[in-house]
């Protein structure tokens, strides 16, 4: 795992290897809310403005809908909300996308603190961190959820 700075970003990433498993739901549909079930997904990176995350389901990139993702990171309940903005199959039936987040700036500043905190742990060696981290073969993982 590894905390970096990406100069298109405006925020840190934090890479996460191993991944970080989260609850995906789609909650809101062109402002219509929505009540579905929730998949499991893998985040492999994150940072206050946004996440990268892996999934056997295919998406689309629309700004008008808004996914939820639930996790726990440092014994943390993190609750994240945003719109996929770039998709791509990075191996066969395994999807990776990108998500804007789209919080208030007092939620961006709350998921900074935590994922801050991560990075420096990571940086100090501390292994693993508490949360809902994948232990296995993301591979086999994701394609165990089709």
């Amino acid at each position: 795992m590894v905390a970096s700075t990406d100069q298109k970003r405006q925020y840190f990433r934090v890479e996460l290897d191993p991944p970080l498993c989260a609850d995906m739901t789609i909650v809101m549909i062109k402002g219509k809310s929505l009540e579905v079930g929730s998949a499991e997904v893998l985040i492999v990176d994150i940072g206050p403005g946004g996440l990268r995350f892996q999934t056997c389901l295919r998406l689309p990139a629309h700004p008008e809908i808004v996914l939820q993702f639930e996790t726990e990171v440092l014994s943390q309940r993190v609750e994240m909300y945003g719109n996929v903005v770039r998709n791509n199959e990075c191996d066969e039936g395994i999807y990776e996308y990108g998500v804007k987040f789209t919080m208030d700036e007092e939620k961006h500043i709350e998921i900074a603190r935590i994922f801050n905190r991560l990075a420096i742990r990571l940086k100090k060696g501390v292994s693993p961190p508490s949360g809902r981290f994948l232990v296995g073969d993301r591979l086999a993982y994701l394609r165990s959820k089709q």
